[in-house]
């Protein structure tokens, strides 16, 4: 898949979200100025605390702090 780094006008974003979905791709962040929380934005809440909860039972190694 391809990443794409674009800015829009704000009133385009839930737009362009919707559009990109329909053509079965995936909004993986959204400006930290927004103030809406997305459906992006919920992903990657939800994919974090899988992470943690793996890391949590041991199924995953976590990284250390030095290292990022």
């Amino acid at each position: 898949m391809t990443t794409l780094t674009i800015e829009i006008p704000d009133k385009s974003k839930d737009t362009l979200i919707e559009l990109v979905e329909l053509l079965g791709g995936k909004v993986v962040s959204v400006n930290a100025d927004d103030k809406d929380l997305t459906p992006a934005g919920l992903d990657l809440i939800k994919r974090g605390l899988k992470e943690a909860l793996l890391i949590k039972e041991g199924k995953v190694k976590a990284t250390p702090i030095s290292d990022l």
